[in-house]
């Protein structure tokens, strides 16, 4: 991560803070870049907002999948809460 930051020293942040681009972003070098626009960090990126309607739907599909009730299904989210 800090390499990252390291490449990316001249990137401005405009209204964003270092954790919350981390949060948002999971600290994914690939999302990351995915937020630079124009040398700028825009956390309402088009790239970011798909891969976050993607994830959703992986874990929706899932979901049905499994169903709700299923132990693995708890599992699974019980562990990415953590």
């Amino acid at each position: 991560m800090e390499q990252w930051w390291f490449r990316h020293a001249d990137v401005e942040m405009g209204e964003y803070d270092r954790s919350e681009v981390e949060d948002t972003t999971g600290c994914i070098p690939l999302l990351l870049d995915k937020c630079v626009v124009g040398g700028k960090i825009d956390l309402d990126a088009t790239e970011l907002a798909n891969i976050s309607a993607k994830a959703k739907r992986f874990v929706t599909q899932i979901a049905e999948n499994m169903g709700q009730d299923s132990p693995r299904w708890i599992t699974y989210v019980r562990f990415i809460r953590r």
